[in-house]
């Protein structure tokens, strides 16, 4: 199961990002999925508030009657969401069809209709209808429609100004022959909302007019987050090395797709960039509302855990104080998300406290650990610090565990697909906490075993394994007789 990867995640390289075009990171980035959910979220409002400037308007006005607004703003919900639906199985929704409104106007139109069809075939089904006016109705239908086309231009300026400032275009690499290679990064050019970070291959083509690089520099700069998806086009390249390939760039937390070619792989899904069909093979782990969802339940979670373990962290600070000379917080450089370095904070529980590029692990009787700090790794309380690191964006309350850079250092050559646990922020605890795994890894055997488990859950993550994980933390993660 051992090997060393070609390129692999702490390989040195002289990359620079700035060789490459487009390698900026703002200091925010959005999904492009997401903002255009919130577009969707913002045409079904269109259509309830339509429904209620309707009723305003003529039954207010014109018929002179004070009806209740529930019944019109149920309406409109409903109708919003048959609109909805309906623009979306005819692909109105995706960015090209908001840059193109004009040319797709009938369609919208169209779909505006016959999702009015379906309410008012409801309605009688239901024996409603003779409660709605039908010069409400039609009011509401030309509301409707008048609104959303006008916010159709308005939709594709916001798109366009996301992308031209950063925040949503999408920084691709390109891997490929040198002459598919510089073809592929020229179609993507001229595709709206799409910035070629560069061409990465082994040979460089006539005619360069994107920066190459190495497999090895487009890892380097993936782990440095300049890259968000990668295109991989290698048409006439034996299967298993395309497979090596895939798997060399799983140690990064971005989508990786396929050009269309004879592959024998699982296709999680497809996706039109321009005029190219592409293949997905692996995707972003934790993406777009579940990164959302799971980033606020850190914070919530977090802070309130950090008001209730307030007392108790004082008292274990006063403790450790009095036990032994030395700090009471303990800082040790580990691997956070996508590799980078960041201080992990915990209670001091040693007379020593190694940080350097060789860490002995704790073991059973060690003379290092102090007497408190027997009973705070038994009980796992030296981890509340990392509450602090929680906060601070560079963990998270649930996710793989966080190792000493020299640990990481000498199982990442031995354990296949080792580093791929760096593509979620690390955790204070985890699927495979609360599954025993926890405490020294000398034994290769144990860490192969910690590191499936770990996979398992960025495969299979979810807002409710997170909640689940969390409950059960209290009764089998904190004390195991793992622990030293």
């Amino acid at each position: 199961m051992s090997r060393r990867s070609l390129a692999t995640p702490l390989q040195t390289t002289t990359a620079d990002p700035g060789t490459f075009l487009g390698a900026k990171e703002p200091n925010l980035r959005i999904p492009n999925s997401m903002v255009l959910d919130v577009l969707m979220l913002f045409e079904i409002g269109l259509v309830v508030a339509s429904a209620a400037l309707a009723k305003i308007l003529y039954i207010a006005l014109f018929l002179e009657s004070d009806q209740a607004h529930q019944p019109y703003l149920v309406a409109g919900l409903a109708g919003g969401i048959s609109v909805h639906y309906m623009m979306r199985t005819r692909g109105l929704h995706e960015p090209s069809a908001i840059f193109g409104w004009m040319r797709r106007l009938g369609e919208l139109l169209v779909s505006i209709g016959m999702a009015f069809l379906i309410i008012i075939a409801l309605a009688y089904l239901l024996k409603i209808s003779a409660n709605y006016s039908r010069g409400w109705l039609l009011t509401w239908l030309g509301l409707s429609a008048a609104l959303l086309v006008a916010s159709r231009p308005i939709s594709a300026r916001v798109l366009t100004w996301l992308a031209t400032t950063g925040y949503t275009s999408r920084r691709i690499a390109v891997i490929g022959g040198a002459v598919i290679g510089e073809q592929l990064a020229q179609t993507l050019r001229n595709t709206s909302g799409i910035t070629v970070v560069g061409v990465f291959t082994e040979a460089a083509g006539p005619d360069q007019t994107v920066p190459h690089g190495s497999v090895a520099d487009l890892i380097s700069i993936g782990q440095r987050n300049y890259v968000d998806e990668v295109v991989v086009a290698l048409a006439d390249a034996p299967q298993a090395h395309t497979e090596r390939l895939i798997d060399e760039l799983s140690v990064l937390p971005v989508d990786v797709w396929l050009c269309p070619a004879e592959f024998h792989m699982p296709i999680i899904g497809t996706a039109r960039l321009g005029d190219l069909s592409l293949l997905q093979v692996k995707p972003k782990p934790i993406r777009d509302w579940g990164y959302l969802l799971k980033l606020t339940l850190d914070y919530i979670a977090g802070i309130i855990s950090l008001v209730l373990f307030a007392p108790l962290m004082l008292a274990v600070a006063l403790a450790i104080k009095l036990d032994s000379p030395g700090p009471v917080l303990f800082r040790q450089r580990r691997h956070g998300y996508n590799h980078r370095v960041i201080d992990v904070y915990k209670f001091r529980t040693m007379t020593v406290a190694e940080n350097g590029d060789r860490v002995e692990q704790a073991r059973k009787d060690d003379p290092r650990v102090t007497r408190i700090g027997k009973f705070l790794r038994k009980s796992s309380l030296d981890e509340l610090p990392q509450l602090f690191n929680v906060l601070k964006g560079e963990m998270s309350l649930v996710g793989p565990r966080p190792h000493a850079l020299a640990h990481n250092q000498h199982y990442r050559e031995r354990l296949e697909r080792y580093a791929n646990r760096h593509c979620v922020k690390p955790g204070m605890t985890g699927w495979a906490q609360i599954h025993g795994f926890r405490g020294p890894t000398d034994d290769p055997e144990k860490m192969r075993k910690r590191v499936q488990m770990d996979l398992y859950y960025i495969q299979n993550w979810s807002l409710w394994l997170d909640i689940k994980i969390l409950v059960l933390t209290p009764f089998v993660g904190f004390i195991h007789r793992n622990a030293l």
